[in-house]
């Protein structure tokens, strides 16, 4: 994996090359885990525990995708009029989230009862640094592309979110990190597929992307933590938007 960054590197290195085009760019992503997890992280026991507790949850606990961000700096190496190879480096994130509502939660403390509306959350997240390992066509102002994009897990994060009653008539929303209950696997490895919109913009070209992959090994999968979780892998969509930074035409 290391080699990769350092190729990844060196590509980037080469201002020389007349058949590059440099590129970067910043975007959003949108992730979730190919199967519900809330079973296994607790999430379900922990609405429970809540009712259990005088909470009046009025949904059952919902699986929603998680939004992040991306930033990177890639090229496209052009191997003749119609085909590229794509790399660079990336940083990336993803994860998943769970919430149920509660639009009356009522706490019976020593003030008496206090109620308000909330969402109790359940967020995992994921932080990548991502090596693009792709081949390409160019269809005009458009190029789509293809390949293995791995994977380097650089933070992990769990936060959960929970309320208390802070005086006779406010409950304040306060949230907890407990990262070692899942540990993420060092290196995961993404199958993608993308496409670009190539347009001019000023002396440069504008580009907008679209990429969707999906990881081949499980994101967590680690003997260390706490929550053995094997089998969960990770939906992962980045639409991202930037700027040439080279004038290389590859149309």
């Amino acid at each position: 994996m290391k080699k990769l960054i350092l190729l990844a590197f060196l590509g980037l290195s080469i201002s020389g090359f007349s058949q590059i085009r440099f590129y970067g760019q910043v975007g959003m992503t949108i992730s979730t885990f190919d199967r519900d997890l809330m079973q296994e992280y607790g999430f379900i026991e922990y609405r429970q525990f809540l009712i259990d507790e005088g909470v009046n949850a009025s949904s059952p606990a919902t699986n929603s995708v998680r939004p992040g961000g991306m930033i990177g700096l890639e090229m496209d190496i052009l191997l003749d009029k119609t085909s590229f190879v794509k790399t660079g480096i990336k940083y990336t994130n993803g994860g998943d989230g769970y919430f149920f509502k509660t639009p009356d939660i009522q706490y019976q403390q020593y003030y008496g009862l206090v109620s308000t509306d909330a969402r109790f959350k359940f967020r995992p997240r994921l932080d990548y640094i991502a090596v693009p390992v792709n081949y390409g066509k160019i269809l005009g102002d458009f190029s789509v592309y293809g390949g293995v994009t791995p994977h380097i897990n650089v933070a992990s994060a769990l936060r959960v979110n929970y309320f208390e009653v802070d005086n006779p008539s406010r409950v304040q929303e306060k949230w907890e990190r407990e990262d070692d209950l899942l540990t993420a696997a060092n290196n995961v490895y993404f199958l993608n597929v993308g496409a670009n919109y190539i347009a001019p913009a000023f002396d440069l070209d504008y580009v907008m992307s679209l990429n969707f992959s999906y990881s081949l090994n499980p994101v967590y999968d680690h003997p260390g933590a706490v929550a053995q979780i094997n089998s969960a892998h990770l939906w992962l969509i980045e639409l991202a938007f930037g700027f040439t930074i080279s004038t290389e035409e590859l149309r």
